[in-house]
This record gives structure tokens, sequence and C-alpha cells, in this order.
């Protein structure tokens, strides 16, 4: 950082992200690490919901309607997702306290829509891949958020997993990763979750995105990918750097650059860590 930048920054102070809000249950962390994913339900209320798939329908459908700071998530009415107690606590819990958004995309899918075939699982040496459990600690290198914004029921169509796979000492036979149309009930699993409710996975474990089946609504969510602050899976994420200039300070930290630490700290202000520093008023908002 140049000395005019740290000139600037002489007031502003680090943020720190509070995680003492949500812990995942005992029961959570079991069936995440038994399947792969949890099903957490109602994690939103009934506004919160409607404002994020109003923003939906226009991201998908009618972008230009929207200020620019809106037009991805987790801009706009999605901001609340990256604030939530629930999303925050459950990812400290499985990637640890640095953690960064990867990747994001919103899905409005309509009856026949899609067909995503089986991928991931299996034994994957990758730092960005990998899950393991040591010390009675969960590591999910890689973990996906999925906000459900309209009723799924199963066999409509959500995304489908190989329960397991994530921990799964040989490679997925190719047999289990064919395409199949509508019909993955003999060795993948689905759930069923109401508007609000979240589904958090291992991306190593196996999953697939089947046809959209359900003629009376469509799939409306939003999917998020969280990354090791030191891990980088995906080259790009999306999001506009209009958007990224619109988040508060708290969203603004799942955007921190791709380090965790820097050994040209020299004064020790930062301790050489990834800080997101704020001024008083919020209005500047840095990565150091």
């Amino acid at each position: 950082m140049s000395k005019d930048a740290r000139e600037n920054l002489r007031d502003a102070k680090v943020f720190e992200m509070d995680f003492s809000q949500f812990q995942m249950s005992q029961e959570q962390k079991f069936l995440f690490d038994l399947k792969g994913y949890v099903v957490i339900p109602d994690v939103f209320n009934d506004d919160e919901v409607k404002a994020m798939k109003e923003q939906v329908y226009k991201i998908v459908h009618e972008p230009e309607s929207l200020p620019p700071e809106e037009r991805t998530v987790p801009g706009g009415a999605s901001e609340i997702i990256l604030s939530n107690k629930v999303v925050k606590g459950s990812l400290k819990e499985l990637i640890g306290p640095d953690f960064r958004l990867d990747n994001q995309y919103a899905i409005w899918r309509k009856h026949g829509g899609n067909n995503i075939r089986p991928h991931n699982g299996g034994p994957m040496r990758s730092a960005h891949l990998n899950y393991h459990f040591t010390g009675g600690q969960i590591y999910s290198a890689l973990t996906r958020v999925v906000v459900e914004l309209n009723p799924v029921k199963r066999g409509d169509g959500g995304t489908v997993f190989l329960a397991g796979s994530h921990k799964a000492n040989f490679d997925i036979p190719e047999s289990l990763k064919e395409f199949r149309e509508d019909n993955y009930e003999s060795y993948f699993e689905s759930y069923e979750a109401s508007p609000g409710s979240i589904v958090i996975f291992s991306e190593n474990t196996c999953h697939a995105g089947p046809v959209w089946k359900n003629p009376d609504q469509p799939r409306v969510s939003i999917f998020l990918c969280f990354s090791e602050i030191g891990t980088m899976f995906h080259r790009f994420h999306f999001v506009t750097p209009e958007v990224i200039a619109g988040l508060g300070p708290e969203a603004r930290w799942y955007f921190r650059d791709n380090w965790p630490w820097d050994n040209t700290d020299r004064d020790g202000k930062y301790e050489g860590r990834n800080k997101i520093l704020v001024r008083d008023d919020g209005s500047y908002v840095i990565s150091p």
C-alpha cells in the first residue's frame, strides 16, 4: 500500500466479523460430516424471501430494471445473506474464521429446465476441494450455500446428493455419473425445503442438478460458494465492482483479496493479516 493510501486510512478501524450469534448444533455437524450436506429450515423470514425473490426475477429476466449495484447477488436485497447469523456461523464451523466468497449465481428454473450431470466426490487431494476431519474439527475446503426462495419437495428436481461421497475412498464409478433425465432416486438423496431455508454442502460431495419437474412453480435459488481466504477455485466470481462498492462493511469482508498474510506489513499495525478497514462513518472500506 502506498504512503498516501496509508495516510488516508489513519482513522480507519479494523472490521471484525461477529460469529457469536449462531453455532451449528451437534446434529447439524454430524449430518454434514456423515452425508456431505445439511438442510437448515426457515433461515430467512417471509419479507426477506419476497425481496430476494423479486431481485432474482429481475436479475434473470429484467437486469436493466435494477440499479447497477443490485444486478448480481449478493448486492441489493440479497446482501442480507452475508450478514445472516446462521450463514456466518455455519461457514466458520465448516471452513474456519477466515473465508471468502468464491463464486455466486442465481437461478429461475422453469419446468423442464436444466440437467447438470453428477460431478465431484471421491478422493480429492486438491486443496481446493479436499474434505477432512481433524482434531474434532470439520474442514470443507469449498462449501456451497443454497438459499431456496420457493418450496422444494422431494422429486421436484432440486439438487441431489450421493450422500457420503465427499469422504469416499474410491473414485465415483462412471455408471453413477451418467446423465439421468428425471430419476436419481436409486442412489442419490433429495430434500424438502420451505422458502427461506438453506442447503449447505461440501462441493466435494457428488451432486447433480436434475430437470425441474414441478409445473406449478419455478425453482428460485441463490447459490453462493465459499473458500478459505488463501484459496481460490473459480477464476471469476462475477460480482461487479458496482455491486461490491454498494455493500456495507460486513458484506465487503467476503471480498478481501485472496491472501492470508502480508510480509510487507512492516509496521505491524494490521499484523500482516488481510483485514477490512472502515472509517467511523462507514464511508471508507478497503482491503489493505
